[in-house]
């Protein structure tokens, strides 16, 4: 019987030895780690803590224990997934000061050999032993009564699974590679943090992996992992012993899947235009008040939002691989379920046409016949029918249909006309009218990065088209910086709003100047979105048109690599390259001119990594491929975090410093 590598059996393994900790303590918990924590249990973290016995449970956030002092236990359990080494030197001091915890144990994601943590005394070197002394000292400062005692385990806390194959990495979420190929210190250190968990999975299973990598950075991530001591150790044990295939793929070398809007896969449409659950990357906040109005109207009541994660697959499974029609057929004969013998009876005249109007309908029907046990009962499944009918009912609608028109006349365009492309003095003439259009700099940001990640190398614009695209972008973002200056916003604000008021900008000039400044700045970016496929021989480009007749399409690198991996002739792919962990198979590699000496399918797990997130399009894609197949390895896909369209045009655009 082929051995199954479930990764939540590895995430609930280290969670099981977390929650045998905190019976009794005030456990103290940071945002990543609530995540994993959040994804492994379907949106139970927080019971899962108080069932295990935990005292009071505080997330770790400096406007939360600041001033707090925790009364009835001198026993605390510190959860940390932090890289940051001002976490350790001041943030956990904070905590032991403000309290008189005579126990503490710290359950730590980073292994000791990377913690980032020193005393600056002779001698130490070991980063645990050195952070309990420094623990010891602030313990016996406040005015406890025994002996202090602490304790601090090493527990590989990063996996969030989203699916029984699919899995991101929240501790981790912002390894995207750099589009300008600058490795910065802050790169080094969460690629050595990344790499370690890699070897904790890996080890866990009993495995040894081979590993192919295609773009810079994975390259850069395969030679810290074949280096990494202790995975030289483990894969020298397990000679002769079960492997896994890890395939590592830069996020930016395929931003087109990225960027792209899609309608037709509803977990797509609900990460698009629902917010962010408060502190997480991956889920999503469902307004739950319609399901509780007599609570809503209250001015002292406060409705906690719900989500769509659980550990239901079959559940989840229905967002991302069913279509939109019978998506609302799904959650349309869920509700009959739970609805009473008299609601029953419109079943017929319901269900002929369902939409996410007549969905909401029945949803109210069938919360006012039901007790607060039964809606109870079925929270979750009314909290995925909530995010869906929000989803499809969002005032983002108008916007994200006329994106997805324009995203296919683009992907036409570049295809017939290539060189004489006019598609950039098309989106200059959008950027001018983009209010009467509905559409805002954000969304039209996010539209370039696809268009010039689409075109890749093999299509040019014209300085022309350039110098006209530079004009519109400039004016544009003067009047963005203008009215940021005059608007008092009472909502959250973008990141690019953050952008633009954090310069500080006042007058005229000055504003003219950030403005010239920041589209400069969004240019050479764009410049270097195109040429991220330059080196690649079989992917290179993403636009495929058969014949005169047919229409273009383009397919996603993750999808055309997994079916040239798993394809029955085995096909030499020269773009996924072997990193060899030793001189000798690298030499014989080198002489068989970059081939890889072993094909991806000869172990029984092929794990894909993409750097830099993946899409509920690729889940739905690698979903589909792997159900067409027979007699393959076992496929998991990972990456840092699920990704809108917009995340793209955050981290890409926003996520590095503009000197103005």
């Amino acid at each position: 019987m082929t051995k199954k590598y479930e990764i939540s059996e590895f995430a609930d393994a280290c969670w099981q030895d977390v929650l045998s900790k905190i019976q009794g303590a005030a456990v103290y918990i940071d945002h990543p780690a609530i995540e994993c924590l959040h994804w492994l249990k379907g949106d139970r973290s927080y019971l899962s803590l108080i069932a295990a016995g935990a005292h009071s449970v505080h997330e770790m956030a400096m406007f939360n224990f600041q001033y707090v002092k925790v009364h009835g236990t001198d026993k605390a359990v510190i959860i940390t997934t932090s890289i940051d080494s001002a976490f350790y030197h001041r943030t956990l001091n904070i905590i032991i000061q403000k309290n008189t915890f005579d126990t503490c144990t710290i359950i730590c994601a980073i292994h000791h050999s990377i913690l980032p943590y020193t005393s600056g005394l002779e001698g130490d070197d070991n980063s645990y032993e050195m952070l309990k002394k420094n623990i010891l000292s602030c313990m016996n400062d406040t005015e406890i009564l025994k002996k202090p005692f602490v304790e601090i385990i090493f527990r590989p806390i990063f996996i969030a699974p989203i699916t029984k194959n699919v899995f991101v990495a929240p501790p981790i979420d912002k390894l995207l590679p750099p589009v300008d190929g600058n490795i910065s210190d802050d790169y080094v250190t969460n690629v050595k943090y990344f790499v370690s968990l890699l070897h904790s999975l890996f080890t866990h299973f009993n495995v040894k992996e081979d590993i192919y990598f295609m773009g810079k950075f994975s390259e850069y991530v395969a030679e810290e992992l074949i280096n990494l001591p202790a995975a030289i150790d483990r894969r020298n044990r397990l000679i002769g012993s079960s492997g896994v295939t890890l395939i590592l793929v830069d996020r930016t070398l395929d931003l087109c899947t990225a960027t792209k809007n899609n309608t037709e896969c509803i977990l797509s449409r609900v990460l698009s235009t629902l917010p962010h659950l408060p502190c997480h990357k991956n889920d999503v906040a469902v307004n739950m008040t319609p399901l509780c109005p007599d609570l809503a109207e209250s001015p002292l009541s406060m409705t906690v939002p719900g989500c769509i994660a659980t550990d239901n697959n079959e559940v989840f499974n229905i967002l991302i691989s069913k279509k939109q029609k019978d998506v609302l057929l799904t959650l349309n004969k869920w509700l009959f379920e739970m609805a009473s013998t008299e609601i029953l009876s419109l079943k017929a005249k319901l269900s002929l046409r369902i939409s996410a109007h007549s969905l909401e309908k029945l949803l109210h029907k069938v919360r006012d016949s039901l007790n607060i046990t039964d809606l109870a009962k079925n929270s979750k499944k009314l909290q995925i029918i909530m995010a869906v009918i929000q989803a499809l009912k969002s005032e983002k609608t108008a916007a994200l249909e006329l994106l997805i028109s324009l995203e296919k006349l683009i992907l036409q365009n570049l295809a017939i006309s290539r060189e004489s492309t006019t598609t950039l003095s098309q989106i200059s003439s959008i950027i001018k009218t983009r209010s009467t259009k509905g559409l805002d700099m954000e969304n039209l940001f996010v539209l370039l990065i696809h268009i010039y990640s689409l075109s890749g190398t093999e299509i040019h614009f014209t300085e022309n088209q350039e110098n006209q695209l530079r004009s519109s972008l400039k004016n544009a973002i003067f009047e963005d910086i203008k009215k940021c200056n005059e608007i008092v916003t009472t909502h959250e604000v973008s990141v690019y709003q953050q952008t633009l008021l954090l310069l500080g900008v006042s007058d005229k000039e000055a504003a003219e100047r950030s403005a010239e400044i920041i589209t400069n700045h969004v240019m050479d970016v764009l410049h270097a979105v195109a040429e991220q496929r330059k080196s690649l021989s079989n992917y290179g480009s993403m636009i495929t048109k058969s014949s005169p007749q047919e229409m273009a399409e383009s397919f996603g690198l993750v999808e055309r690599l997994l079916n040239d991996v798993l394809h029955p002739n085995k096909p030499e792919i020269k773009d996924l390259r072997q990193k060899n962990s030793s001189l000798i198979s690298a030499g014989i590699s080198l002489l068989l001119k970059g081939r890889t000496t072993h094909h991806p399918t000869d172990n029984p797990w092929i794990l894909i990594y993409i750097l830099g997130g993946i899409t509920p399009e690729e889940i739905k894609i690698v979903k589909e491929i792997i159900n067409q197949k027979s007699n393959i390895p076992q496929i998991t896909l990972a990456g840092c975090r699920l990704l809108n369209p917009s995340d793209i045009g955050d981290n890409i655009l926003w996520s590095s410093s503009i000197n103005i």
